[in-house]
């Protein structure tokens, strides 16, 4: 079966549930306890979608702003970045523009970037407006999904989705290699370069 490893980084303000995400889509479970993370956390678990084997190694960031220089570390080289705020404190949701910009700026060019609207559990709390927020993450060119941590609620989603994204980008670059014709060698015949058409050589690793 193909394999593929998708590295991703969690980023957010204090308290908004990124540690809580990570447990609960790797562990499967949810700790009432607070603890904060210091510095980055590492865990990983693997998803099967559409035959292919997905590895995610998920790097959990501090929320402390005395950590924010160490996020670099974890996002450059990331395929997707999950930016969580938390659907109770405006605050948190005021941070994600600070993250987007960092990404833009620092992250890789393709990274793919997720506004997560935590908390869902806590809806009767709410006072992140769902529209506004879901308007801002079209705005900016980037996926919104709200998710409970607690119950679990649109957390596995987020994590297909970032496969069929993944899948997607690798499909469209297929298509783009397939659609390039190398005439730079005038002795190719037409039957060698009949053979070659229709063939993708990129493979998931």
């Amino acid at each position: 079966m193909p394999q593929k490893s998708i590295k991703v980084c969690l980023l957010g303000s204090l308290c908004v549930g990124k540690t809580c995400i990570t447990t609960r889509f790797v562990k499967g479970k949810f700790n009432e306890e607070y603890f904060s993370t210091i510095g980055a956390a590492f865990l990983s678990r693997s998803l099967f979608f559409q035959n292919i084997e997905y590895s995610f190694a998920l790097w959990d960031t501090a929320g402390q702003e005395r950590f924010r220089s160490m996020a670099p570390l974890t996002y450059r080289s990331a395929a997707a970045a999950l930016i969580v705020y938390d659907i109770t404190n405006q605050k948190s949701f005021e941070d994600v523009d600070f993250w987007i910009s960092e990404l833009r700026r620092d992250g890789p060019e393709e990274i793919l970037i997720y506004v997560i609207g935590n908390k869902v559990d806590l809806e009767s709390s709410r006072v992140v407006d769902r529209e506004v927020a879901e308007s801002y993450a079209q705005t900016k060119g980037v996926f919104h999904f709200h998710s409970s941590a607690k119950t679990g609620q649109g957390v596995d989603e987020i994590f297909y989705d970032i496969c069929q994204m993944t899948r997607s980008i690798q499909e469209n670059r297929c298509k783009n290699r397939q659609s390039t014709v190398d005439v730079s060698n005038s002795t190719n015949s037409d039957e060698n370069r009949e053979g070659d058409r229709g063939r993708c050589r990129c493979q998931s690793k």
